[in-house]
């Protein structure tokens, strides 16, 4: 007999325990100070009287629906206070797996199916409308032969007893236990432990989950007879079978349980409930985004894990699941797609990668599988609108022949030993006398020179000046040198920019426009990347952000700049903000910028590209007749091509070092060996250079090459010189 009395129950340190478990209640900070001043309590001695229950209903089947009661907080503090103490006061059946520690659903069906390997026939039966059938007398009755303290014993008739507001009318409770209270599960399963145990008694094999039960037994008649037994004890206990819900059937002709349907050895989801399972999940994500589905998702999948995985044999209703699931997404992709509320595949495949599996899975099946379900997408849309799907399948296809087509038009010669040369109209490439690579002369718009030791014939630098084809000289990070034609220099134009620069307002106005177009590129190469921080890393997003407020900040001053010695200032603070933003994008925030006789690998590999762009710009400057000595920005020095200087400083930030943060982020090393980049980093940024300098990039009212924005840029600056009314406009990138 449980002996405790209801002061030993009820006291401050567990009802504030209980009370943890309802924090958002409204009425919470109401209870905890009833509870700490002790009139919770006085209450619980002098007379407590619950609040009455409210009404709702919860969809039972399609049919019917099954009414719930909602206790107050008060009441739902005393019950689970009460339920920690009353928990193991008898010895319950170890066939009952409902509402029980260490029990459950999967240990009831792993039990039946124990049953299942003895016996061949089976009797499933329901308790008819159980909980609202429990003879409260009776009930009470039991009680009171276990619990000494009868004011426990009345405190429990009052829950039983309570009334229910419905519609706003009070309701009477005479029979039955109120569904969604506290004590309600244990009580059901203290009013059938007799019962559970005369079954026992009488050596007939059985599993109750609640008002759910299955009788085993190997001969029909046995099976037949364990079930009137039952039914025998039960109406001792005011209850009853409900007769349209008994089933006699066998391990050969099947049955279902708790959601699932034996059959043999073999255990499958009921077809009713994962018809169920699938159309609750099409409605639940009918209205919501791709984001919002995949939490809905998650959280299906987790229940299935925590069930449905653990005992299922048949996997091909998770490919059932699986598929209709991948309808879902596909569906949400299309209309995030269509409605541009996601507009890079990369969002699309962050999200995706976010996806639970009801199977273990590694990530690259997971990307897979991400890429798999976004190209299905991709297709519909492209069905909807085939004009603009041919239009984007055409641009794919032309930078894909833009990017072969400079790998086959620009020759890079990087290894030492190698001799080039021109034979019958085409130049041949040998190494240590063997031909080593041939190219046809007038399909060459550039030659890369990138290390020393490397022989070229006189008549290939003719040829090369002849056709207008630059021969590049850059060795570590540095280039050194430029084979270029010389007809296109012009004296009178030399004179007219030597003119120009010495005006400071012209000076100052060119300066001012190569500044700003520098550090909004700058400012939009950070903003780009750090979209994706957002979502993937907040702290990283949060630093990015204050950086490029101190940017922009800087950059409204920039206007204002009364000289170019100000207008210096204002550059060199907001590239120091840029590198700490760079280094954070790389993820090495220590990174410092160098430039010269630089220490590590990402510097080398910076100042390399920067070389392989400065030749470009340099070599588009002496063809449009300009003086590589006079320049704007940078103060003029002695065998200087400070111009080049100036003009470089639009390109760096979409040209080079979008690509290095590129590679970096696509976890491609980059390294280096005594202080110069190895030959497998110099190729991998030589190729993305190349690609991005013949990339179409959107520039005016079109789409351009940037070597030809290169060009276009530097003749507008000489149109301006022979112009001074023209205004010179910065190359802005935009992502």
């Amino acid at each position: 007999m449980f002996s405790k009395k209801l002061e030993d129950i009820f006291t401050k340190q567990a009802m504030l325990f209980s009370l943890k478990s309802y924090q958002k209640a409204r009425d919470h900070d109401k209870v905890l100070s009833l509870i700490e001043s002790g009139i919770f309590l006085k209450n619980l001695k002098e007379g407590f009287i619950p609040d009455p229950v409210q009404s709702f209903e919860i969809p039972k089947n399609d049919h019917e629906s099954r009414q719930l009661a909602l206790s107050s907080t008060a009441s739902k503090v005393v019950q689970k206070t009460l339920i920690a103490e009353l928990e193991d006061i008898v010895k319950f059946s170890d066939r009952s797996y409902a509402y029980r520690k260490n029990k459950g659903t999967i240990k009831a069906i792993n039990r039946s199916k124990d049953f299942l390997q003895k016996n061949f026939w089976v009797a499933k039966a329901d308790i008819d409308n159980f909980f609202d059938t429990i003879d409260q007398h009776k009930l009470i009755e039991k009680l009171n032969v276990q619990i000494q303290d009868k004011r426990i014993v009345k405190l429990i008739a009052l829950f039983l007893k309570n009334g229910m507001l419905k519609n706003h009318q009070w309701v009477e409770k005479h029979a039955g236990v109120y569904q969604g209270d506290n004590l309600s599960p244990w009580m059901s399963n203290f009013y059938l432990n007799e019962f559970d145990h005369y079954l026992e008694e009488k050596h007939i094999s059985f599993v109750r989950y609640a008002d759910d039960i299955l009788f085993f037994a190997r001969h029909r008649r046995d099976v037949i007879k364990a079930l009137d037994l039952a039914e025998g004890y039960l109406n001792s206990l005011s209850l009853t079978f409900g007769k349209d819900k008994t089933l006699i059937s066998n391990k050969k002709e099947g049955f279902a349980y708790l959601g699932l349907w034996f059959k043999d050895d073999y255990i499958r989801m009921d077809n009713d409930k994962l018809q169920k399972k699938i159309s609750k999940l099409s409605q639940k994500t009918k209205k919501t985004s791709l984001n919002r589905s995949i939490e809905i998702i998650n959280e299906h999948i987790e229940g299935i894990q925590r069930y449905y995985a653990k005992i299922l044999s048949d996997t091909k209703q998770f490919n059932i699941l699986q598929k209709h699931i991948d309808e879902i997404l596909i569906r949400k992709i299309v209309e995030a797609k269509s409605s541009k509320t996601i507009n890079k595949k990369s969002k699309f495949i962050q999200l995706l990668t976010q996806l639970k599996s009801y199977r273990p899975t590694t990530q690259e099946q997971t990307q897979k599988h991400a890429h798999a379900l976004i190209a299905q997408a991709y297709e519909q849309v492209s069905l909807k609108t085939p004009l603009k799907s041919a239009q984007k399948e055409m641009t794919k296809n032309k930078n894909a022949y833009l990017k072969e087509s400079i790998k086959s038009s620009e020759i890079v010669l990087s290894k030492f030993g190698l001799y080039a040369g021109v034979t019958k109209g085409k130049v041949v490439i040998k190494e240590y006398g063997k031909i080593h690579k041939q190219m046809p002369l007038g399909q060459v718009t550039r030659i890369i020179i990138l290390s020393p030791g490397i022989n070229i014939s006189s008549m290939l630098i003719y040829q090369c000046a002849k056709r207008k084809i630059d021969i590049d000289f850059i060795y570590h990070d540095e280039p050194y040198a430029l084979i270029t034609y010389y007809k296109s220099t012009s004296s009178l134009l030399h004179k007219k920019q030597l003119s120009f620069i010495s005006q400071e307002e012209n000076k100052l106005r060119i300066a001012k426009t190569i500044v700003k177009a520098k550090s909004k590129n700058q400012l939009n190469l950070i903003k780009y990347y750090a979209r994706y921080r957002e979502d993937n890393d907040i702290e990283e997003f949060k630093k990015l952000e204050i950086i490029i407020g101190i940017i922009e900040k800087n950059y409204q001053k920039i206007s204002k700049a009364k000289d170019v010695n100000a207008l210096m200032g204002y550059e060199g603070t907001i590239s120091s903000h840029y590198w700490s933003a760079f280094g954070i994008l790389i993820d090495k925030p220590d990174f410092m910028r160098h430039t010269q006789n630089a220490p590590d690998p990402i510097n080398q590999a910076i100042n390399y590209g920067y070389g392989f762009l400065y030749n470009r710009v340099q070599s588009a400057i002496i063809k449009a007749g300009l003086s590589l000595y006079h320049s704007f920005l940078h103060s003029q020095q002695a065998n200087k091509p400070t111009l080049v200087f100036d003009l470089i400083e639009e390109f760096r930030q979409p040209v080079v070092d979008r690509e290095i943060i590129s590679i970096l982020n696509r976890g491609t090393a980059i390294t280096s060996s005594k202080g110069k980049l190895t030959q497998k980093s110099q190729k991998v940024i030589t190729q993305n250079i190349q690609e991005r300098l013949i990339t179409p990039t959107k520039w005016r009212k079109g789409k351009y090459k940037i070597t030809s924005i290169i060009d276009e840029q530097v003749l507008s600056i000489a149109h301006i010189i022979q112009d001074e009314h023209k205004k010179y406009k910065g190359f802005l990138v935009r992502y």
